[in-house]
């Protein structure tokens, strides 16, 4: 029952990294745009750092794809946010069991699941929409 259990979560994590590039990967695919950024934006895009002033191309090589792009209205006029989420795995444990005339049975189950509706909020990157730069970067925590 636990070598399942293990399996079953190697699995989903086996399942859910492939599905994300990395930092080095995003950088090796946009090569020659980030040569040409400052060193010290190379070094906050290889660890994962967004600031003030940042372009979408700059946000996405550090951060990846966002899990969610809004536009709002703000005083200072419409912006564009893009949030950063991470999925919150859902356990489950079960226990069954049954009597016949043959004898009984008792069950016990474990489950994993994953819900888009389950999720933390990381980090919200807001970008001016007139000059498509950072205007904002808010991490939670």
């Amino acid at each position: 029952m636990k070598t399942l259990t293990i399996l079953t979560l190697a699995t989903y994590a086996l399942l859910f990294s492939g599905c994300a590039s990395t930092q080095s990967q995003r950088i090796s695919q946009n090569e020659a745009l980030f040569n040409s950024y400052t060193p010290a934006e190379r070094k906050m895009i290889r660890t994962g750092q967004v600031a003030v002033g940042f372009d979408q191309d700059m946000v996405h090589m550090a951060l990846g794809d966002p899990s969610r792009e809004t536009t709002v209205d703000t005083a200072a006029g419409k912006q564009v946010v893009w949030e950063y989420r991470q999925l919150k795995p859902t356990f489950g444990i079960g226990l069954g069991g049954s009597v016949g005339t043959k004898g009984s049975e008792i069950g016990i189950g474990t489950g994993v699941g994953v819900s888009p509706n389950k999720t933390k909020l990381l980090k919200r990157v807001v970008f001016d929409r007139q000059t498509g730069k950072v205007a904002s970067v808010e991490s939670y925590h």
